[in-house]
């Protein structure tokens, strides 16, 4: 299960690197990966990924950390599945719009978890 906790540190480095340096391409990259599947599909992975980090608790040394991260995964991915299409195209037209400013910002919370992620791994 630590696998899936070194992909998600990886993949937050290099959202979080390209959110810092091209902030529109990066966005315009998220959003494409948002939209290239049916927002069900993502519910469901969504909610596997809470599953394996809730599984992954036991692998980090604050098991809190974890917990609230399987938690918020199982809330997109309830989110994805059973709220209407109209509003999560809503949600997302919403975060396309964002100023690149906001972007840089969530590209540097993005790596400070992923750092922070990294330093409490077991």
């Amino acid at each position: 299960m630590i696998w899936i906790i070194y992909l998600f540190i990886a993949l937050w480095v290099i959202i979080g690197v390209l959110a810092l340096s091209v902030p529109r391409t990066a966005k315009g990259f998220v959003m494409k990966i948002s939209h290239s599947g049916p927002f069900w599909f993502w519910g469901i992975i969504a909610l596997v990924l809470g599953y394996l980090f809730w599984q992954s608790t036991a692998l980090v040394s604050i098991d809190l950390v974890m917990q609230v991260l399987a938690v918020i995964a199982i809330i997109k991915g309830l989110t994805f599945l059973f709220m209407p299409k109209r509003i999560i195209n809503g949600l997302l037209n919403y975060w396309k719009q964002i100023p690149d400013i906001i972007f840089r910002v969530i590209g540097l919370v993005l790596l400070t978890f992923a750092y922070y992620l990294f330093q409490i791994l077991v």
